[in-house]
């Protein structure tokens, strides 16, 4: 099984762990990294960065994060020098819970396909979809009064 790593501003990274183990279980080999507000970029890149390489094995590691090319993102960016290290940004619960579903039965690459397909679905309009659900409805509402 492969490590995971979040990396956030602030609590989101720590907040979206709690929240996945709520549904998916007390989880091993993950960790989550929060930048706080005066905290110095140097030193969270440094405890990243170091925490990355002792967490990249043969398995690899996936790093998530929550913003493309904010301080976090920009951290482990610096910090990704072997090919077992794989980031994705504008981490999300379905995100973190394919990953932590998936994991124990896939490799690093496989998860990593899933993440991309996955993706598109992870965001809906629901005003879209209940407007989409009532209009199915009155469709067989009107056929089966013909019958």
């Amino acid at each position: 099984m492969f490590n995971v790593i979040l990396a956030s501003h602030g609590g989101f990274a720590k907040g979206l762990l709690e929240a996945s183990e709520f549904i998916a279980g007390k989880q091993d080999n993950i960790a989550a990294f929060g930048l706080y507000l005066g905290d110095d970029i140097e030193e969270f890149s440094f405890r990243l960065r170091e925490f990355i390489e002792e967490a990249d094995d043969e398995e690899g590691v996936l790093v998530l994060t929550d913003l493309q090319s904010g301080s976090p993102f920009n951290a482990v960016v610096g910090s990704m020098i072997s090919p077992t290290i794989r980031h994705f940004t504008g981490m999300n619960m379905p995100m973190l819970l394919t990953v932590l579903c998936e994991r124990s039965y896939m490799s690093l690459d496989e998860v990593c396909e899933n993440l991309l397909l996955e993706s598109k679905s992870a965001m809906a309009d629901v005003n879209k979809l209940l407007d989409e659900m009532l209009i199915e409805e009155e469709e067989e509402w009107r056929w089966n009064s013909f019958l």
